[in-house]
């Protein structure tokens, strides 16, 4: 992706935000407001459902998006 206004161009890589824990209000993986691209998901063992992303015997609700690694000028 290329940002004119910037001059700037960036790689993007899938990723998801942990916005909550579904059915309880702990979080033992404290993962609740971070984000994790999809090869960080698979090295840890989680699988992503649509809006949810399952890590251990925890299930997360998540926003799919996108990390942008800026590139070289």
């Amino acid at each position: 992706m290329t940002l004119t206004e910037l001059n700037r161009a960036f790689s993007m890589t899938p990723a998801v935000c942990f916005v909550s824990t579904n059915g309880t209000t702990e979080d033992p993986h404290d993962l609740v407001g971070r984000v994790k691209s999809k090869p960080q998901l698979e090295e840890m063992g989680a699988e992503q459902m649509m809006s949810s992303v399952i890590y251990g015997d925890m299930a997360y609700d998540v926003i799919d998006g996108f990390i942008g690694e800026p590139l070289p000028p």
